[in-house]
């Protein structure tokens, strides 16, 4: 019997419950994941949110386990259901930085879902996904760096922290940017929201720090 029998979508279960001991399961035996891979090119929306989450799930303790499999998951971000859409990319996210070249592959895509995705959830990890895949070389900065700085004012700011940290990101490996970004930083010293406050002040420590 397949694993992805035993998703939520498939027991009737409308709680994550099921996902979760599926991907504690896999977290015990990575080769189980095989099954959630078959199951991520299904016909079912159920089962193709199901099986991204817990992939999901797994990559938030041992993303290197869904790295076989993470060529599944970009066909998914075109998914009508904002579910499968966003539970892919936030496995995407989770392995940014150990699959550098699929996030790079991936880049015009997943700036038009930062700036078109009805899906919150979807633009949130499209950035952060930007973000982590900064980190990982010179070249790579350099790519990211124009559609972070872009990020920053979609949805008027709703997701500015993440490109932020992003741009931190950015800046240690390339600190030609510093000045431009340090304008960013400044702005964003006087918001209320503590989340993007704190993204703004850690930016200016590493430039302060860089420099």
């Amino acid at each position: 019997m397949s694993l992805t029998s035993r998703l939520s979508s498939q027991v009737g279960d409308r709680t994550e419950g099921s996902n979760r001991k599926v991907a504690a399961m896999c977290l015990e035996n990575p080769d189980l994941l095989g099954d959630i891979a078959d199951g991520l090119q299904s016909d079912d929306a159920g089962m193709l949110g199901d099986s991204a989450e817990v992939m999901t799930m797994v990559a938030e303790v041992h993303p290197e386990f869904i790295i076989p499999y993470a060529r599944y998951l970009p066909p998914l971000l075109d998914h009508p259901k904002a579910r499968v859409r966003w539970e892919s990319m936030h496995a995407l996210a989770l392995v940014a930085d150990l699959k550098p070249k699929v996030i790079e592959k991936l880049l015009g895509r997943i700036d038009e879902i930062i700036h078109t995705d009805k899906s919150m959830i979807a633009r949130d990890c499209a950035i952060r996904a930007v973000s982590s895949y900064a980190g990982t070389s010179k070249k790579a900065a350099e790519k990211a760096y124009p559609v972070l700085l872009k990020s920053i004012r979609v949805r008027n700011c709703r997701h500015a922290h993440h490109s932020i940290r992003g741009l931190t990101e950015v800046v240690k490996l390339l600190p030609k940017y510093r000045g431009e970004l340090v304008k960013i930083g400044e702005e964003f010293m006087d918001v209320k929201r503590g989340v993007l406050k704190k993204a703004a002040r850690e930016l200016l420590k590493v430039i302060d720090r860089e420099g």
